[in-house]
C-alpha cells in the first residue's frame, strides 16, 4: 500500500503503519472460506494486516504446542498464500500462557518449533498473547526471572531472534490502563517490558479499558512513554463476545484521525459472526486512509455524537467508489457511514448461501448453526491481572478444515477454577442476575431459561375431554408482528438518520380505532416482493450502534415510550384529572399514534432484511433482529393497549425503574454514555433496554426466546381485544378446547357452547385484559384473557354471565347418558366458585389462554409475547401474580404451563378433584 500524508514530518501512514483485522474474539471461530473472504474484502478496502488469534482454536491457545496435521498445514499454507495475494499481511499468533513454564528450555523449544513450523507455511509475521493468564509464576520461574513481566519478555526476546526478526506483535497482561497495577505510568510490569522488549517487537494495547469508548492522543502519549515504542491498538470497539445478545453495526469512532502518526497500527477485532461485520472494516479502512486533522477536538478523541444524526438515509450524492472518496481527505464519520451502507446494499442483493459460496435465488437454504460461547470478549476474561484465568470452550469443528474434532479434556488449574465452565458457556445470562457491584469479568452466565414450551397446543379444556388426536407440536419461542388487512402492502416509513428524521413533534392524533376500522390493520408478510433498501440498513445500524451509545432511532424508541406511559394518565377513563385538557389527549394520541409507525417501520424492515438475497448474513444477523423485532411489537401492543383508555393504578415511574437500570435512570443513562464502565454491565443492548421498560422484571424468561432456524414467512400481530373479535375467539376456543385439540364435533348442536363456557366471561367482564393474536389474513388465530382481580370478577360472574348461561342454556331434562355438550349445560345450574383464600393471596389474577396449532409451528414464541403483553397489563394495574385451571389429565397443557414458569399450587384450603391450579409471579 503507497505511504500517505505526511503531518508535521511524521508518516501518517504506510507500509509500516498496521491497519485491519484480528480475529481474536472468544466463540466460534471463523471459517476458512470466510477468512478467504476477508481478504478479498481487506485488499479492496485497502486493509493490510489479518492477526490469527481464535482464542478458542484449541491449537492456538489451550494446546498450543500440538504441531499442525498435514491436512491443517495445507489448509493454513493456502489461507497465507491467499492472504499474500490480496496484499494482506497474515500474522499468526500463539497463546501459551494458560500454562507455559518460561524457564523450561522444552516448553521454549516446543514454541519455536511450532511457530517454525508456521514460517514454512510462508508465513513471516507473528505474535505472543499473554492475556487474560493468571500471573503468579511456577517455582521454577521464580528461581529464574526477577520477576512475570521479565519472564514473558526474555522468551519472546528468544523467538523473535530465532525466527530471524521477522514483523512480531507482543500482547502484555496489562494491556489496557484500567489493568495496569497499580496505574499506567508506574506499572512496574509494564515499564520492565518497555524497557527489555527488543524495540522492534510491537505491543497491543487496548487503549484505557478493554473496550474504550475513547482512546485520545494524550493516552497514547502516556503510554508510549512508558512502553517506550507507539502502539498497536487491538480495537474493541466492535467486539460482542462478552454479550450474545448484542451486535455492533456502528461506524469506528471515538479515535482521532490525529493518533496515527503516535501508532504503529490498528487492529479491530470486531463481532464473532463475520457477516455482521461490514461496517466496522468498512469504516475503519476510511479512517485510516485519512488526513490528520489535528483539532483539539480531534486530539481528545473526536466528536462523540452518534454517527448517524447527521445523515440522510438517501443515496442521493452517494456515487464515488466508497475505497477512495475520503482517501487523502479528513475523516467524516457521516461520509463514511454513507460510503458503508451504500457499499453493503450490494452486498446484501448478491445471492450467498450459508457456505459463502454465490448461489441462485432459491427457498432452500442452507440453516447457518452458530456454537454460542458464553465467554468474555477478545483481550479479557479476568477482572484483575490476579484473578484467574479462563480456559476456553474448544470450537467442535477444526477451523481450518472444517472437520469434526476430538479435544482432550483441560485438566482443572490447580490453584483456581474457570471463571466459565462448559455448562455456563451456552447459557444465556438474566439481565436481573447481574449484580450492580459485581466485576464484570467475575460475572459467570446464569442457567439457560428453559425456552422450550410444552408440546400441543395451548388452550382451556373442556370437562368431557376425548382422548387421541394430532400428534404433539414442538414449541420454540417467537415473536409477533403487525399486518394490515387490505393485502395492500404500505410503502415503508422513510427513516432518515439525520432524524429530523425522528420527528418527536406531534402529527395525526390516534383516534382510538373503531371496531371495523382495526380490523382493516395493516399486512406486511415476510416473503414480499420488496428489497433491503439503504434506509432499511442505516436504520439497523441506528439500532445495533455502538457498546456505548444506542442511535437516535433506538433513543427515540425508549424515551417516547417512557413518554407515553408516565402519561397515560391523560387518556385512562379512570384517572383522568381536572388538569387533563383536550389538548393533552390530543397530544397524547398524536405522539402514540407516531410511536406506533415508528414501531411498524422496525418490523417492515426487519421483514425486508430477512428477505435479502445474501442468506449468510440474513441467517447471522436473524438471532439479533428477531429478538429486537419482539420487544418492538410488544411495545406497539402495549402502547395501543394505552390507547384504549384503559384503566391504569401502578405508579408508572416505578415500574419503569427496573432494579435502576434503566434509561429513566439518570445515573444509568450517564454511565452507559460516558463509557466509563465496560460495556458488559450494560447487558443487551437497546433490546435488553426495551425489553426492561415493561413492568414485568420477574417474568424476564419470556424474553428469552430461541429463534427458529430460518426466518419466518408469516407475520402475526398481537394486539388489544375489541368486540368484533368474539366469534374469531370463540372459533379458536372451539378448535383448541379439547387439550389443544379440535372439539368441533363434540358440539354440533351448540357451536358457541365452549366458548361461552371457558372465554365468554371475560370478554364481557374483563375486555380490557384480553389480547388476540392474528394472522395474516387479520384472522384471530389465539387469545389470551384475564380478570385483574379473581374475586371480584367472579362476583360479577355470579351475578350476571352465570344468569344469562342458565338463562340461554335451560337445564338439561334426563340426569342420565348426558351428552358433552349436555354435560357442560348442567354444570351451569349447579356452578361453584372454585377460589381458595390462600391462592388468591399469592396470586390475585385469573387467566386463560390458546392459540391454533399452526401458529405453533409458524412462529412458536407468540405464546410468550402473548402473555408478555397480559403481564405488563396486569402489572400496570397493580398485580403481581396470576393463577389458571388444568382440568386434570390435561397432559399437554400441564407442560406447556410449566415450561412457562407458571407450577403447581398446593391448595392448604380447599382441594379439587378437577382441576390443577398452576401460578406464577411476574
Amino acid at each position: 500500500m503507497p505511504p500517505m500524508t505526511n503531518v508535521n514530518g511524521n508518516v501518517v501512514c504506510s507500509n509500516r503503519f498496521l491497519r485491519g483485522v484480528v480475529e481474536g474474539f472468544y466463540g466460534k471461530p471463523w471459517t476458512t472460506d470466510q477468512r478467504r473472504e476477508l481478504f478479498r474484502k481487506m485488499n479492496k478496502m485497502g486493509l493490510n494486516t489479518y492477526l490469527y488469534a481464535p482464542k478458542d482454536d484449541y491449537k492456538h491457545r489451550a494446546y498450543w504446542r500440538d504441531l499442525y496435521s498435514v491436512e491443517e498445514a495445507e489448509h493454513l499454507t493456502s489461507l497465507i498464500a491467499e492472504a499474500s495475494e490480496s496484499s494482506v499481511t497474515f500474522v499468526y499468533a500463539l497463546s501459551p500462557g494458560l500454562d507455559i513454564t518460561f524457564s523450561s528450555a522444552k516448553d521454549v523449544t516446543f514454541l519455536k518449533r511450532k511457530l517454525e513450523q508456521v514460517s514454512h507455511f510462508g508465513c513471516k509475521a507473528f505474535a505472543l498473547l499473554f492475556d487474560d493468564i493468571e500471573t503468579d509464576m511456577c517455582i521454577a520461574d521464580k528461581e529464574v526471572f526477577q520477576s512475570f513481566a521479565h519472564a514473558q519478555v526474555s522468551v519472546t526476546n528468544e523467538v523473535y531472534q530465532h525466527l530471524g526478526q521477522p514483523t512480531f506483535l507482543f500482547c502484555p497482561t496489562e494491556y489496557c490502563e484500567s489493568r495496569a497495577v497499580p496505574d499506567l505510568e508506574t506499572s512496574q510490569y509494564l515499564t520492565t517490558v518497555g524497557s527489555k522488549l527488543l524495540p522492534d517487537i510491537d505491543i497491543l494495547w487496548t487503549g484505557p479499558k478493554v473496550v474504550s469508548k475513547i482512546i485520545s492522543v494524550e493516552h497514547i502519549q502516556k503510554v508510549t512513554k512508558t512502553v517506550k515504542r507507539p502502539p498497536v491498538i487491538w480495537d474493541n470497539i466492535h467486539a460482542n463476545d462478552y454479550d450474545h445478545r448484542r451486535v455492533f453495526l456502528g461506524p469506528y469512532d471515538g479515535r482521532s484521525t490525529a493518533l496515527m502518526p503516535h501508532l504503529h497500527g490498528v487492529l479491530t477485532n470486531p463481532n464473532c459472526e463475520f457477516e455482521s461485520n461490514f461496517m466496522a472494516l468498512h469504516t475503519l479502512a476510511t479512517w485510516s486512509k485519512s488526513t490528520v486533522d489535528v483539532t483539539k477536538k480531534e486530539a481528545e478523541g473526536g466528536d462523540n455524537s452518534v454517527v448517524t444524526s447527521d445523515i440522510k438515509l438517501e443515496t442521493e450524492g452517494v456515487t464515488e467508489d466508497s475505497t477512495t472518496k475520503s482517501e487523502g481527505g479528513i475523516y467524516d464519520r457521516n461520509a463514511a457511514i454513507k460510503l458503508a451502507i451504500k457499499d453493503w446494499l450490494e452486498e446484501m442483493k448478491t445471492p450467498k448461501n450459508g457456505g459463502m459460496s454465490l448461489i441462485k435465488r432459491s427457498g432452500n437454504v442452507s440453516v447457518i448453526t452458530d456454537s454460542v460461547t458464553t465467554v468474555n470478549t477478545c483481550m479479557t476474561m479476568t477482572p484483575t491481572t490476579t484473578s484467574s484465568y479462563t480456559q476456553p470452550v474448544m470450537c467442535p469443528v477444526n477451523t481450518l478444515t472444517g472437520e469434526p474434532i476430538d479435544i482432550p479434556k483441560l485438566p482443572s488449574s490447580p490453584s483456581t477454577d474457570s471463571a466459565f465452565d462448559s455448562t455456563s458457556a451456552s447459557s444465556i445470562s438474566k439481565d436481573s442476575e447481574e449484580g450492580e457491584g459485581a466485576e464484570p469479568m467475575d460475572i459467570s452466565s446464569s442457567p439457560a431459561v428453559s425456552t422450550t414450551p410444552p408440546s400441543g397446543v395451548l388452550s382451556e379444556t373442556t370437562s368431557s375431554k376425548q382422548e387421541g388426536g394430532s400428534a404433539e407440536k414442538k414449541v420454540e419461542d417467537a415473536q409477533p408482528s403487525t399486518s394490515t388487512a387490505e393485502g395492500k402492502v404500505p410503502e415503508a416509513e422513510t427513516m432518515q438518520v439525520d432524524y429530523e428524521g425522528v420527528d418527536l413533534s406531534p402529527s395525526n392524533p390516534l383516534e382510538m380505532q373503531t371496531d371495523t376500522e382495526e380490523v382493516k390493520s395493516r399486512i406486511n408478510p415476510l416473503y414480499t416482493a420488496q428489497p433491503v433498501t439503504f434506509d432499511d440498513l442505516a436504520m439497523l445500524v441506528d439500532l445495533f450502534y455502538l457498546p456505548f451509545e444506542h442511535g437516535p432511532f433506538g433513543v427515540h424508541l425508549i424515551e417516547e415510550f417512557i413518554w407515553l406511559k408516565t402519561n397515560s394518565r391523560v387518556v385512562s377513563k379512570c384517572k383522568r384529572t381536572l388538569r387533563s385538557t383536550a389538548e393533552d389527549v390530543k397530544e397524547w394520541h398524536e405522539r402514540s399514534s407516531k410511536y406506533d409507525k415508528s414501531c411498524q417501520s422496525v418490523l417492515d424492515m426487519v421483514n425486508r432484511l430477512l428477505n435479502a438475497p445474501n442468506r449468510a448474513a440474513v441467517y447471522e444477523l436473524f438471532p439479533y433482529v428477531y429478538e429486537l423485532k419482539g420487544v418492538v411489537a410488544l411495545l406497539k401492543s402495549f402502547v395501543k393497549w394505552l390507547a384504549g383508555g384503559r384503566d391504569v393504578t401502578s405508579n408508572f415511574t416505578q415500574m419503569i425503574r427496573w432494579g435502576g437500570c434503566t434509561w429513566s435512570n439518570r445515573g444509568y443513562k450517564d454511565a452507559f454514555l460516558t463509557g466509563k464502565e465496560e460495556p458488559w454491565v450494560f447487558r443487551g443492548g437497546l433490546t435488553g433496554e426495551l425489553q426492561r421498560l415493561l413492568p414485568i422484571d420477574g417474568a424476564v424468561d419470556l424474553f428469552h426466546q430461541k429463534p427458529p432456524e430460518s426466518p419466518l414467512s408469516t407475520v402475526y400481530i398481537i394486539r388489544p381485544y375489541l368486540n368484533p373479535d368474539q366469534d374469531g375467539v370463540y372459533e379458536v376456543c372451539r378448535k383448541t378446547c379439547d387439550d389443544g385439540l379440535d372439539g368441533t364435533d363434540v358440539f354440533p348442536d351448540h357451536p358457541a357452547l365452549i366458548g361461552d363456557k371457558l372465554v365468554g366471561s371475560f370478554l364481557t367482564l374483563s375486555p380490557e385484559f384480553c389480547f388476540v393474536a392474528l394472522d395474516s389474513s387479520e384472522k384471530v388465530c389465539g387469545y389470551v384473557v384475564a380478570a385483574l382481580d379473581a374475586k371480584d370478577f367472579y362476583k360479577k360472574f355470579e351475578v350476571a354471565w352465570l344468569t344469562d348461561l342458565c338463562n340461554k342454556y335451560p337445564k338439561p331434562k334426563s340426569e342420565g347418558n348426558l351428552s358433552p355438550a349436555e354435560e357442560i349445560i348442567n354444570s351451569f345450574h349447579s356452578y361453584k366458585v372454585y377460589l381458595p383464600e390462600n391462592l388468591y393471596k399469592r396470586f390475585p389474577s385469573l387467566l386463560r389462554m390458546s392459540l391454533l396449532p399452526q401458529v405453533l409451528m409458524d412462529d412458536p414464541a407468540v405464546a410468550k409475547n402473548m402473555m408478555a403483553c397480559l403481564f405488563a397489563a396486569l402489572k400496570s394495574n397493580g398485580s403481581s401474580g396470576v393463577y389458571c385451571e388444568v382440568n386434570i389429565g390435561d397432559k399437554r397443557m400441564l407442560e406447556f404451563y410449566t415450561k412457562m414458569g407458571f407450577f403447581d399450587v398446593p391448595m392448604l384450603d380447599e382441594y379439587s378433584e378437577e382441576v390443577l391450579i398452576l401460578g406464577r409471579s411476574f
